[in-house]
């Protein structure tokens, strides 16, 4: 062929046009956090201001995959009763489809036709087989590499050796083309003789590259920005952590392009695919270019859409019987003073529903509350020792504060650090050990008894049991400039809490603050499993500091000018519940007054029956069915600590609606543990602000958490992690791989939502149900544009209550469906 390395003609339409596609690219890849700072994640979050319909038909056209279930999902449904004729009829209602539930069910009985996916890369026309490699296209290989290279460029913690600061200058284009460049075996890899001499021409400078990879390529405006997002796809999970490192700068007030660079990557490997390929290949890629711009046939996907609605249906319809069948209006506890005896605010995570409804049950005088799990504190935590700080926070916010912990005095302060920092330079000395040429000899032998005993009790079971909280004093300050927050600062913090939960009035003698963590073992994904927006962490610390605010005496005086008047007989206390095991544990017992013991007793003791009942329920799933009390509770809590346990619980699996309204309107309501409970209270919010951040903040968080479920059930090659058994980690805490491949692998691993025969996740979009006039809740959506795209663009459910039942938005009008 000719010299590819030949001068390109003069760069005549680029300019500057090319930023906007390939950046409007990126923004369509949704971010990822670290393993340690799990978030749950909308992968759909890129694509919100285009229906869901229609972005599935776009995932198909550009990477080969449905956001759906295939159609034997949904046959199955039909046939078990899962979804009904009524349900089924509704959905074709809602289309304003002429066909009726005969002519759906004969489609859905049809054997489809099978379409080959669009491939938009040129590299899927190369066919490499080697000795290393197994037959495949290019694009696999490609993506490897780029693969292997992200993952040395990114590893800060577990390499021995790290990225250089002059090698990290260039940013990560610099690293993989310097990469790619010293790699003597590509072109035996890749099968394209003369292919490094070809990346040895690209030009350096990464913008230079772009603009000269698109004048060979051929593609601009529509079609080079879907040609952009083909090419991200294919490596979706570290596409997706660039992604999220460019969030995260923002957050800080950084700025930051490794989605960019990334995409960089991309092109100039497609650049070289168009630069090697044979006339035959190039007309086959220009017949598949032209067929993706046809945007093909969206007959069967909507039809399929017809089903899922019908499938979303059916769970709402029994959604409103539960509602329906519960006390509507149950009275509110009573301790004989027209207020309950306790208050517990829980977090609005689904798995606090199962609690709540038992603790109600058990405890007649309590009042039980929904608020987000970081009780509006947006603090990371800098603990004692080396450890960088953790965000306490949902993964949409920036932390404007931080508490950093103390003993009390900087000479214990100071004492107690370096302490902690002579032992991590101990464990790193033994890690760089490891590394040595003579470790082989002489490691093991040296420290291999020292593990000894920690291996026998792991694989007993008897490894280390959640470390009781210790109390400490934490120092509020400022993120920036770490300055201590004024007594205004802190009213006005506390006040937004308390305002946040609809709770300015009727205090209880005891106010109780219930956060909520998990705890396992040898858990990659552990993070996950404690709240799942608050980046991976329990909500204990939070809880304590939002306690210590409200029994502060000159934040309780702020609190009365602003119109909240807390009794002096009220103390709040702080508590985190364990998902694991549903075991209540109350936090700096030592400072509650001897005034309120029996008030703690009578809750504690509610606490512990409460979790005898939602163990319960919760052990059908588990399969632990058939156990005493005693045994059952044993029994979860040695999956805690079991090392082999790849579901110590089932997180928030199944979860499906969101509800925003007093505890009154859902209290006896048996939820089944899928749904997350705000308290509202409409008639203190006569502005709709308080609705509007709830909708632009909570709602989005559930959100965020029921498309990353949904995701990883429907697509869990491309938006689920894998086998947990096959698991590696990457970076130390970058995320996971699964086996020897080098593609880093996101959402949610396949037994999160699996049990091994059957899904324990029910993929429906959200249902949102709020206790609001229709005016409030239409002028929240034209304020805010992005709980307006989730809402008219299909990706939540939007209903409210209204005196005759529940109406459902629709376009600008409320439809009576219950």
């Amino acid at each position: 062929m000719s010299d590819v390395s030949a001068p390109l003609p003069e760069l005549q339409w680029l300019s500057d046009d090319w930023r906007k596609p390939v950046k409007q690219a990126c923004d369509l890849i949704a971010p990822v956090w670290p393993l340690d700072q799990w978030i749950a994640v909308n992968p759909f979050w890129g694509l919100r201001h285009f229906p869901a319909p229609r972005v599935d038909q776009v995932l198909n056209e550009r990477a080969g995959f449905s956001m759906l279930m295939p159609t034997e999902f949904y046959r199955e449904a039909w046939e078990g009763g899962r979804i009904r004729e009524d349900d089924l009829r509704a959905s074709i209602a809602e289309r304003g489809d002429e066909r009726n539930t005969a002519w759906y069910l004969d489609w859905l009985g049809r054997k489809g036709a099978i379409t080959a996916p669009l491939r938009g890369s040129i590299l899927d026309t190369f066919a490499v087989a080697n000795a290393h490699e197994e037959a495949g296209v290019l694009t696999d290989i490609v993506c490897d590499q780029v693969s292997r290279v992200c993952g040395a460029f990114f590893d800060q913690r577990q390499s021995r050796w790290s990225v250089s600061g002059n090698q990290a200058n260039g940013g990560l284009f610099g690293f993989w083309l310097e990469s790619v460049r010293q790699d003597l075996a590509l072109d035996f890899t890749t099968g394209l003789k003369g292919g490094r001499a070809f990346f040895k021409t690209v030009p350096d400078g990464r913008d230079q590259a772009v603009q000269e990879a698109l004048s060979r390529i051929g593609a601009r405006g529509d079609e080079l920005e879907a040609l952009c997002h083909s090419l991200l796809l294919r490596v979706n999970g570290w596409a997706s952590w660039c992604r999220g490192e460019d969030w995260r700068a923002g957050l800080e007030g950084r700025s930051s392009d490794r989605c960019e660079d990334f995409l960089a990557i991309m092109l100039v490997w497609e650049s070289a695919g168009v630069a090697f390929a044979s006339t035959a290949q190039k007309a086959e890629w220009q017949r598949q270019r032209a067929r993706a711009s046809r945007r093909g046939d969206y007959d069967d996907r909507s039809r399929l859409w017809v089903w899922q609605r019908a499938f979303e249906i059916g769970y709402q319809r029994t959604l409103w019987q539960a509602l329906e069948s519960g006390p509507i209006k149950q009275a509110l506890p009573d301790s004989g003073r027209g207020i309950p005896a306790a208050q517990a605010v829980f977090c609005i995570d689904v798995r606090s529903e199962v609690m709540r409804r038992h603790l109600e049950a058990v405890y007649p005088d309590v009042q039980t509350l929904g608020f987000a799990g970081f009780f509006g504190m947006p603090i990371d935590h800098q603990q004692h020792g080396p450890l960088a700080p953790a965000r306490r926070l949902p993964g949409l916010l920036p932390a404007s504060f931080r508490l950093i912990d103390t003993k009390g005095s900087l000479r214990e302060d100071l004492a107690v650090n370096r302490s902690l920092d002579q032992r991590e330079i101990a464990r790193e000395s033994v890690r760089k050990a490891k590394y040595t040429s003579l470790s082989t000899f002489t490691l093991v032998e040296t420290t291999g008894l020292a593990w000894a005993w920690k291996l026998v009790k792991d694989t007993l079971k008897k490894g280390h049991k959640t470390r009781p909280d210790q109390s400490v004093e934490g120092r509020l300050v400022h993120s920036h400039g770490g300055d201590p927050l004024s007594d205004a600062e802190r009213v006005a913090l506390a006040a937004n809490m308390l305002r946040g939960m609809s709770l300015t009035s009727g205090f209880a003698p005891l106010l109780v603050m219930v956060g909520h963590g998990s705890h396992t073992d040898n858990n990659p994904n552990q993070a996950g499993l404690d709240c799942g927006a608050c980046g991976g962490q329990s909500g204990g610390v939070n809880a304590r500091l939002a306690a210590s605010l409200v029994n502060d005496p000159q934040v309780r005086a702020g609190l009365a000018d602003e119109g909240i008047r807390i009794p002096d007989f009220t103390w709040a206390v702080a508590a985190e519940h364990c998902t694991a095991t549903d075991k209540v544990t109350i936090a700096d017992r030592h400072l509650i007054p001897d005034s309120h013991m029996q008030h703690l007793a009578d809750l504690e003791a509610g606490f512990e029956t409460a979790g005898i009942r939602a163990r319960k329920e919760r052990a059908t799933p588990l399969k632990l069915n058939g156990l005493d009390d005693d045994n059952l509770k044993q029994a979860m809590e040695t999956r805690t600590r079991d090392w082999s346990e790849v579901r110590p619980e089932w997180g928030l699996a199944n979860n499906a609606a969101i509800i925003f309204a007093k505890r009154s309107k859902t209290r006896g309501c048996n939820l089944s543990g899928r749904v997350f409970l705000h308290d509202y209270d409409p008639t203190l919010d006569e502005d709709g602000g308080l609705l509007e951040a709830l909708l632009a903040a909570p709602m989005i968080v559930a959100n965020w958490i029921n498309l990353q479920y949904f995701a990883s059930v429907t697509v869990p090659e491309v938006y689920g992690s894998g086998n947990k058994l096959l698991h590696s980690v990457v970076g130390g805490n970058v995320g996971v791989v699964e086996g020897n491949n080098a593609r880093l692998r996101i959402g949610l691993p396949l037994q999160s939502v699996h049990d091994g025969t059957h899904w324990r996740h029910e993929p429906v979009r959200l249902t949102v149900l709020i206790d609001a006039p229709e005016d409030r809740i239409e002028s929240v959506l034209r304020r805010q544009p992005d709980v307006a795209a989730l809402v008219e663009n299909q990706w939540v459910s939007l209903h409210r209550m209204s005196g005759q039942g529940v109406a459902r938005y629709d376009n600008g009008n409320w439809v009576a469906v219950a």
